[in-house]
């Protein structure tokens, strides 16, 4: 096969899922790394303006939003989970039942699988390899 079939033949990236461990706490969660479009679509559902019209990205919800729609399992969207712990929606879940430095790892977590973990140093010297 040519380079171009190899690439051509890559598995799509909306089908993959992982498996992620976080801390003993928390366990392991079956998540789906982030398509461009969605992390695109994050990134504009966070940005905020200033009264000076500057924007800011809200890094919290950034990473709430993350979880939410990228974790399979445990599923955060079940409403009768939601119901039994007593939660309206999964951002008040995540909020109430971890630390703030477990979402941010979980967050990141996914965020690695989805590719931001590559350091273009590496690349460039691979490249010219």
């Amino acid at each position: 096969m040519s380079k171009l079939e190899d690439f051509l033949n890559f598995q799509d990236v909306d089908t993959i899922t992982e498996e992620i461990y976080i801390n003993k706490r928390l366990g392991t969660f079956k998540v789906k790394p982030l398509t461009s479009v969605k992390h695109n679509e994050f990134r504009n559902r966070c940005l905020t303006r200033n009264k000076k019209g500057e924007t800011t990205t809200d890094l919290n919800k950034f990473n709430l939003l993350v979880i939410t729609e990228q974790t399979l399992e445990p599923d955060f969207s079940n409403s009768e989970f939601l119901a039994k712990v007593g939660c309206q929606t999964a951002r008040e879940f995540i909020e109430r039942k971890f630390f703030s430095g477990e979402i941010m790892m979980l967050a990141n977590k996914i965020l690695e699988i989805s590719g931001f973990d590559i350091d273009m140093n590496e690349q460039v010297e691979e490249a010219k390899n």
